[in-house]
């Protein structure tokens, strides 16, 4: 299925010329339906319209890790700035983080802040086949014990289709380039995901998803076990523009995190 979206956007046509810009923005009347990247792990291929500012955040995120480990996240973040009809520029960080583990806790700001920008190629109009590829660059900003001090990056590749009986497919093929501490070198860590959506009752809707991450070592020693997680939320549409968001995430194998509860909300401006 997945495949299949991937060759229709790929020979579709290109994209309509620019109307709007970060300088001359999209009026109110023409703006798209409010889409979101969360609350699930599959990004979405829609982008922000242009001149337009969207934060989607977790008011916390509770996480414990197959090592008994845990960590709080205190309101990471991801500040949207539509650039053009079909591109929107991102910054995600979390400006607090806790980890405590056998060795002791670590606590400052976040390791992940990572610059994004999405380029939708194809259904940014929620009326057929969406496709977008997202670039992304991280950046070793953490304290207090929190940093690897490495760049990293990848590439995202989110495509989401309409199914009949209003159920919405997502899905997404990724591409990480990431510093493995064990291996003391660059890997590759290969993640695919499905999520499907359906509405429960009135403005709440709920979704499932399916997340794998396949690491591949660039150094040896670095895990390679491939990891299954498995995603649940709700969400809650308020107006045209906000939407609150609840959920877990479940490790299956590898060295996946067993859980992660999460609690957010995403508000367009």
């Amino acid at each position: 299925m997945l495949a299949a979206l991937l060759l229709q956007a790929a020979a579709a046509q290109a994209a309509p010329p620019e109307r709007h810009t970060v300088f001359e923005p999209t009026p109110r009347a023409e703006m798209h339906e409010f889409s979101t990247d969360r609350p699930d792990v599959t990004e979405s291929p829609y982008t922000l319209d242009a001149g337009h500012v969207q934060i989607e955040l977790s008011l916390a995120e509770y996480t414990r890790g197959r090592d008994n480990s845990t960590t709080l996240d205190a309101l990471p973040v991801n500040v949207k700035l539509g650039l053009s009809d079909h591109v929107d520029v991102q910054l995600l960080f979390t400006p607090y983080q806790r980890v405590e583990s056998e060795d002791g806790v670590d606590q400052g700001f976040g390791d992940e802040t990572l610059l994004r920008l999405k380029i939708n190629l194809q259904g940014n109009d929620h009326e057929r086949t969406a496709f977008a590829i997202m670039p992304y660059v991280k950046l070793p900003t953490g304290t207090g014990g929190l940093s690897n001090d490495h760049v990293e990056g990848g590439l995202i590749l989110p495509v989401a289709t309409d199914l009949p009986g209003d159920w919405a497919l997502g899905a997404m093929l990724e591409a990480d380039l990431v510093y493995r501490d064990e291996g003391r070198g660059y890997g590759l860590d290969l993640v695919h995901s499905v999520t499907l959506g359906h509405p429960v009752a009135g403005p709440v809707s709920a979704y499932v998803e399916y997340v794998g991450i396949l690491p591949r070592g660039a150094a040896e020693g670095a895990a390679r076990r491939y990891q299954a997680i498995g995603s649940a939320g709700l969400t809650l549409e308020v107006g045209d523009n906000l939407m609150f968001d609840a959920g877990t995430r479940i490790g299956f194998s590898g060295d996946s995190d067993r859980s992660a509860l999460f609690v957010g909300a995403s508000r367009r401006f």
